[in-house]
């Protein structure tokens, strides 16, 4: 069985899966995902996540080199 890291609490991981359900993509995307917390910052629901596909697709090396700031 794996181990969780110590700073991912348990009640997150609904929340984690379903961002890497649609994670998935030809090419490179941004996923955004809007998350109800409560006064402890625990999740209680969340809005479909929302997947943006970058164009064009072999645009994976500007995107990098913008990254590092090259």
């Amino acid at each position: 069985m794996a181990l969780l890291p110590e700073d991912i609490k348990p009640n997150w991981l609904s929340a984690i899966r379903r961002l890497q359900s649609v994670a998935k993509s030809q090419g490179l995307s941004i996923l955004s995902i809007r998350i109800l917390v409560d006064a402890d910052g625990d999740p209680l629901a969340w809005a479909s996540p929302i997947q943006t596909k970058i164009e064009p697709k072999n645009s994976k090396e500007a995107i990098l080199l913008a990254m590092d700031g090259k």
